[in-house]
């Protein structure tokens, strides 16, 4: 009797955290404006960013920078696809209940994100659209990764729009988390 419910304790303990750690992950893939910095930099920004730091302060030759490049974009694609193991991991571990209720705090994280860029990149009618139908898509695919959402998105935007996001990349360096 005494085990069943140490073991009954355990498991709640498991579920709490998992569902902790499933909220931390909701809305991750749509989580592009912060309310302290704005939009967050693309993956590539910061390879490249890091990049030329590492030229400058190595003396890198092109060789080293190519290959560095490589490097960290196959270590991209291993977060992506680690992001996306564990959101079906947690998924996986929700009631229906709570696969409905993350659904709508994802689909009010993507509302509020979208009403933020909108803001603070002036976007057109047709701009929101697109980038909401960019953001729909991604909730009803999720093998699709943040870095082709990001794509996606600065497609839509003009070269002021992406100037400006990068301008909010440089003021805010490192804060992609």
């Amino acid at each position: 009797m005494h085990h069943d419910r140490i073991l009954t304790g355990l498991t709640g303990i498991v579920v709490a955290a998992g569902l902790l750690l499933g909220a931390s992950f909701v809305g991750a893939d749509t989580a592009y404006a912060r309310s302290d910095e704005g939009w967050r930099p693309d993956p590539s920004q910061r390879v490249g960013t890091h990049i030329e730091r590492m030229a400058k302060d190595l003396d890198l030759t092109e060789a080293q920078q190519t290959e560095i490049r490589k490097i960290m974009a196959a270590e991209q694609a291993q977060r992506d696809q680690q992001r996306l193991d564990t959101r079906k991991q947690i998924t996986a571990v929700l009631t229906d209940a709570q696969r409905a209720k993350r659904e709508d705090m994802m689909q009010t994280r993507m509302e509020r994100d979208l009403d933020r860029m909108t803001d603070r990149l002036d976007l057109t009618d047709d701009q929101v659209i697109q980038i909401k139908a960019l953001f729909d898509a991604q909730q009803a695919n999720p093998e699709l990764t943040r870095t082709q959402l990001r794509e996606g998105i600065a497609a839509v935007l003009t070269d002021e729009q992406r100037a400006n996001i990068q301008d909010r990349s440089r003021k805010h360096p490192g804060s992609d988390r």
